[in-house]
């Protein structure tokens, strides 16, 4: 049973990593890798809202400031601290974590629509941060990062993929692990409902503090990604947009799933590419495509591709049990009976 649990954890994540490794070989042009990295950082962000909102029900609309707070660390460290890579990288996401941390534990005591507005306020106040305080940030020209590089390896286009797409299996990893264990059963309990959970023994205050902070760790990992990617951080970093790209991340892919995130994320950065020929008609038919993915598709694409078709259930004999193989009458049994006595 363990291997067989296993196996399902690890295969989604051999599959994206097999799948992402002949990426180049078919689209080695600096514009297909870019847009490819980009499906890889949004997959890495839609894990966060997947954590916290799907699996936790906990609605935060905060990830794009942590996603601006990633991007912004891994750059200032680099550029005005020298910070080598490997030390500005897991300080970024450190940085992230004492950010929720920090706002987490005041934030948390709402629910529903006031802690989706109180994160929205969040990553609003970060975005005019960005955008004002321009002797720290740059203001709207944002802050350029530096070409990573290890010492004196400096990575090329397809180096820097490889990069990303083992940063997003390592993520997906984790995503697919928190979800199966003892902690993702938990935090269903907490969003079906916190009282019950309450009385189960479930620490609801604690778990939904972690899932923050982890999640919050998630969206500055994409942030940091997306900064060594495009190598310019700018406000638009913390923007609603961002929003609005991970809610329709989340309907498009499904959630509640290991792989929704993935695919939302293919769906999001490829569609709007396909439709630029169409010009003023492309937010139109974008959508129309949206509301398509509501009605015929209401669990995302996820949800389609793990569809299991429901086998009906066992003609149950009364008298003889559940084999469908007899179908003698109640009467006649009991007749049986008689006679035997």
């Amino acid at each position: 049973m363990k291997f067989k649990t296993d196996f399902r954890l690890l295969a989604p994540s051999l599959l994206l990593l097999v799948l992402g490794l002949v990426v180049p070989l078919f689209f080695s042009s600096s514009f297909h890798l870019r847009i490819a990295m980009l499906i890889l950082v949004y997959s890495i962000l839609g894990f966060s809202f997947n954590l916290l909102f799907g699996l936790a029900g906990q609605l935060s609309l905060g990830q794009p400031g942590f996603f601006a707070i990633g991007g912004y660390s891994i750059a200032m460290l680099q550029t005005n601290l020298n910070w080598p890579i490997y030390f500005a990288f897991p300080t970024a996401l450190v940085i992230c974590a004492l950010a929720a941390l920090l706002i987490g534990l005041p934030l948390l005591r709402m629910r529903s629509h006031y802690l989706a507005m109180a994160t929205l306020m969040f990553g609003l106040i970060i975005e005019g941060l960005a955008l004002r305080w321009f002797s720290f940030t740059g203001g709207s020209a944002g802050v350029v990062v530096p070409i990573l590089h290890f010492g004196d390896w400096q990575l090329t286009k397809s180096s820097l993929y490889y990069f990303v797409l083992v940063v997003a299996v390592l993520a997906f990893l984790v995503h697919a692990f928190l979800i199966s264990t003892f902690a993702g059963r938990a935090f269903h309990a907490i969003r079906s409902d916190e009282t019950a959970a309450r009385s189960l023994g479930i620490a609801v205050t604690s778990y939904k503090l972690r899932l923050f902070i982890l999640s919050a760790v998630f969206s500055g990992l994409a942030g940091v990604m997306c900064g060594l990617v495009t190598r310019q951080v700018d406000p638009s970093y913390s923007a609603i947009n961002i929003n609005i790209s991970l809610l329709t991340l989340a309907v498009v892919g499904g959630m509640r799933s290991k792989i929704g995130p993935i695919l939302g994320a293919v769906v999001v950065i490829i569609l709007p590419q396909l439709l630029t020929s169409l010009h003023q008609f492309e937010p139109i038919l974008y959508g129309i495509i949206l509301l398509g993915f509501l009605i015929f598709l209401p669990r995302g694409l996820a949800g389609f591709i793990e569809r299991r078709p429901t086998k009906a259930p066992p003609v149950v004999d009364p008298v003889g049990g559940a084999d469908s193989n007899k179908f003698e009458l109640p009467s006649a049994k009991v007749q049986e009976v008689g006679h035997g006595r």
